[in-house]
């Protein structure tokens, strides 16, 4: 346990966001199977130390898939710093690509996400579409700026319906200014739907990673492949974080469980106490894990309905 504490402390240092988020569902399974490890040589098992072994062998793929082997093993080959996490030359210092701030946070994604070198050529053209499109969109309020300033003052797009919404039976409009009104409405939907096809792409990429439970992130990718709508898929997304909270907490549960059992077996066995004290413990184990298994299963219903859909 310390010494995964301590791995987790190297690995705040020098990690990005992404990597650590998958560190820590690896240490998190590793933790898991090092208590029962340590349970089960209580009760004499594992007498050859294989499973130990193996565990040991585990820890140690792990820290080196991570670059941090050699901050536990001296004699580990240290890996080479890549100079975008580890310098700040004037070539990596992370700068913004784009004049709209979303697209520079998809586009960190993506640079993240596992793509090959020219398949972040291909993407980023289509990142730079999509920010001509964007100042195509306050073009058409810049032509309309004599009618009515306020758009200057908000602060999303979705803010931006409200000046969309024009009525066709008002006589002080003119026929131009009512066409110029609809452009900007569909201009509005296109950039929407071009903000979710890319964020499609980027989930699709072999590093993404937006949640930390394995589970959780396989059922996301199959719902980017899906024909959900952009509201739907962003509902889904905030379904998916709470099933995802709820399987965290059942693994701390189970962890928890293993650990007080082995804290106080030796205390039950000198009382000649036979009575289970941890019943209660495991029938609220039970029950949470009912909730989170009906959880999965109505998420992966739903997510599959709308694949197979395709």
């Amino acid at each position: 346990m310390n010494k995964l504490n301590l791995l987790w402390s190297k690995a705040r240092q020098r990690l990005t966001e992404t990597k650590l988020k998958s560190l820590y569902s690896d240490l998190m399974i590793q933790d898991k199977e090092e208590l029962i490890q340590k349970r089960l040589n209580s009760e004499g098992g594992d007498k050859e130390g294989l499973k130990e072994a193996e565990l040991r062998r585990k820890l140690t793929n792990i820290m080196s898939a991570y670059g941090l082997l050699h901050h536990f093993d001296p004699d580990a080959p240290k890996q080479k710093e890549h100079p975008a996490y580890n310098s700040a030359t004037d070539d990596y210092i992370n700068k913004s690509i784009f004049k709209d701030k979303k697209l520079n946070y998809l586009w960190s994604k993506a640079e993240n996400s596992g793509f090959t070198h020219e398949e972040l050529i291909a993407l980023r053209e289509e990142f730079s579409h999509h920010q001509e499109k964007i100042d195509q969109y306050y073009d058409l309020f810049d032509d309309n700026s004599g009618k009515d300033d306020g758009y200057k003052n908000v602060i999303n797009e979705d803010e931006l319906d409200k000046f969309n919404e024009i009525s066709e039976h008002t006589n002080e409009m003119t026929k131009d200014f009512i066409g110029k009104a609809n452009a900007i409405r569909e201009k509005h939907r296109d950039l929407r739907d071009g903000y979710d096809k890319l964020q499609r792409v980027i989930a699709k990429g072999p590093n993404n990673r937006e949640f930390i439970e394995p589970k959780v992130q396989g059922l996301w990718k199959i719902a980017v492949a899906a024909n959900f709508t952009v509201d739907e898929l962003a509902s889904l997304k905030v379904e998916l974080q709470h099933y995802e909270s709820r399987l965290l907490k059942l693994r701390h549960l189970r962890a928890d469980h293993v650990s007080n059992r082995e804290k106080h077996k030796s205390k039950v066995a000198a009382a000649g106490d036979k009575i289970n004290h941890f019943e209660e413990q495991e029938q609220m184990i039970k029950k949470h894990s009912r909730k989170v298994e009906k959880m999965h299963s109505d998420l992966e219903s739903r997510i599959l309905e709308r694949h197979t859909e395709l």
